[in-house]
């Protein structure tokens, strides 16, 4: 009861419970509101009377995902319930039914259904998730473009004049937690710096040769395979074999990493390796930065269904200092400069109320979404992740130089300047808008662009004909020198500060927005997603 007659199928906003000893009464049901043009302010409208053209009716709470039909997560509000619905035998009456739940221990105060005019056709539930969370709605929602219309179209006939007033009301999604925990690792019986290898992505055919020429047992046999079928039986062997052996009991491990930068300093980078349970975007628990394309994404979903395992990590920045300290004592795996401690420290209390920030990755993180869509078990809802704090000394952003060919167009943004000269300009200068070193055989200017812009993305203004990237800029100049090039645009390194104030605010950045060095070594444990 209590909600809006509608032609078309719904979607459920979801507000969370407060945890209670024993049941409470349930406030009456509303519609949060939030107008767009009124950014902090939050009203709720009382739609009392109005009534679904199908009704539907709860008829049981399940415990697992997947076990439900046409039902709606509700999430850990419910210790991860789910629950199910299906038409009624006949239409719910008000005065019959409650719009409410109530359980001993955890209270659903309020679900609010709302119509939803972009989905068709009607009388069908497709399993609508929402966590149900706080009713106060944050202001300004970090997803703008993630936002759903609650009313209009059709709706707005129904309610007459009344429904002029919710024009432009959206309803956002809520902010989810992030989910890490411990994991039992898979990992070499015999560790070597033969075994392991960089990401998939920056591999050549001829280095694929090399890796495999150093071990037969090297990581590209998994990541590179033939075919990802041929992987996914090789990754099985491997463990059967005794080649790949698999910890009895989870936990999370402490990752070292020294290496030398693009600009010659030695530095020593720190993280955790864990798993995360993946979360759509919309819940904000994980904010990417940069756009993906379906071709990387293709083949690693073959990858996953073939192995089933998380047979690569990915990067991720949060916010803090480590909770896990590294120990006294030496690694239990090493290999090229990379170090490993297998800990016990707990850690999903520490990242249950912090967003976290794909660095590199967000092709495979999104395979996972996909893989677990098609799977739904517990097991595949998780992916292997290396988490960096961004208060830790050996994180560094590197800046990714832009280089144009055929493009003398371009070439009139230079002028007569001295190339170290206009880079120590560069470094001068501040980051409240935008600046970047346009070299030609002409020389070097400074150009400078819009306040609040990243140097990337006044780049980004010139298009991608013609473009190019290296992360050395005395390889950038040499182009131009020798004719290679018409133009090299030289950037300041994107502070990643601006990379999370982006990502909070809904924005996706220019392609190589950012450079972290180094990439994480592959080889060094797996996570496969089975019991």
């Amino acid at each position: 009861d209590r909600v809006l007659e509608q032609p078309a199928r719904v979607a459920v906003m979801a507000i969370p419970a407060r945890r209670r000893q024993c049941p409470q009464r349930i406030p009456q049901p509303g519609v949060g509101e939030e107008r767009t043009h009124q950014p902090r302010e939050t009203r709720m409208r009382d739609l009392a009377g109005e009534k679904l053209e199908e009704a539907v009716e709860l008829v049981r709470i399940s415990p697992q995902r997947g076990d439900e039909r046409a039902g709606i997560c509700v999430g850990r509000g419910l210790e991860r319930a789910h629950l199910q619905l299906q038409p009624p035998a006949k239409t719910l009456d008000s005065s019959q039914h409650a719009n409410r739940v109530t359980l001993t221990e955890t209270l659903v105060e309020q679900l609010d259904v709302v119509p939803h005019t972009r989905l068709d056709p009607p009388a069908r539930i497709h399993q609508l998730e929402r966590q149900v969370r706080r009713a106060v709605l944050r202001s300004p929602p970090l997803f703008l473009g993630h936002c759903e219309h609650a009313i209009y179209g059709p709706v707005l006939g129904k309610l007459g004049d009344a429904g002029h007033a919710f024009e432009s009301t959206t309803i956002h999604y809520a902010r989810d937690m992030a989910v890490v925990t411990s994991f039992r690792a898979a990992r070499y019986a015999q560790p070597s710096d033969a075994v392991v290898a960089p990401p998939y992505d920056v591999i050549s055919p001829a280095e694929r040769d090399a890796l495999i020429a150093r071990d037969p047992h090297n990581v590209v046999r998994l990541t590179l395979a033939g075919s990802e079928d041929e992987a996914g039986r090789l990754f099985r062997t491997w463990l059967e074999e005794g080649v790949l052996v698999r910890d009895d009991n989870p936990a999370v491990w402490l990752l070292s990493q020294d290496y030398v930068g693009p600009d010659g300093v030695a530095r020593r980078r720190e993280g955790i390796v864990a798993s995360l349970q993946v979360e759509p975007y919309e819940t904000r628990a994980v904010l990417p930065h940069e756009r993906t394309h379906a071709g990387p994404k293709e083949g690693r979903l073959r990858l996953l269904r073939a192995a089933r395992a998380q047979i690569e990590p990915i990067f991720l920045l949060y916010d803090g200092a480590s909770p896990v300290t590294t120990p006294d004592r030496p690694a239990d795996i090493e290999a090229e400069g990379t170090r490993l401690w297998r800990v016990d420290t707990p850690v999903a209390d520490f990242f249950a109320d912090r967003q976290l920030l794909i660095a590199d990755g967000h092709h495979r993180y999104e395979t996972a979404l996909a893989y677990h869509a098609e799977e739904g078990t517990p097991e595949s809802g998780h992916m292997l992740v290396v988490l960096v704090s961004t208060s830790d000394p050996g994180l560094e952003i590197f800046p990714t130089h832009r280089i144009f060919s055929g493009r003398p167009d371009l070439a009139l943004q230079s002028g007569p300047g001295d190339l170290d000269q206009a880079l120590a300009e560069l470094t001068a200068e501040t980051y409240d808008r935008s600046v970047a070193v346009a070299y030609s055989r002409e020389g070097a200017v400074l150009v400078h662009g819009e306040l609040d812009e990243l140097d990337v993305e006044l780049v980004d203004r010139f298009g991608h004909e013609g473009i190019a990237y290296t992360p050395d800029a005395r390889e950038a100049a040499r182009r131009v020198d020798d004719g290679e090039a018409d133009i090299a645009f030289l950037l300041r390194a994107t502070r990643i500060e601006d990379v999370f104030t982006r990502a909070r605010r809904g924005e996706v950045m220019p392609q190589k927005t950012t450079y972290f060095f180094p990439k994480l070594l592959s080889g060094l444990l797996f996570m496969p997603l089975e019991p």
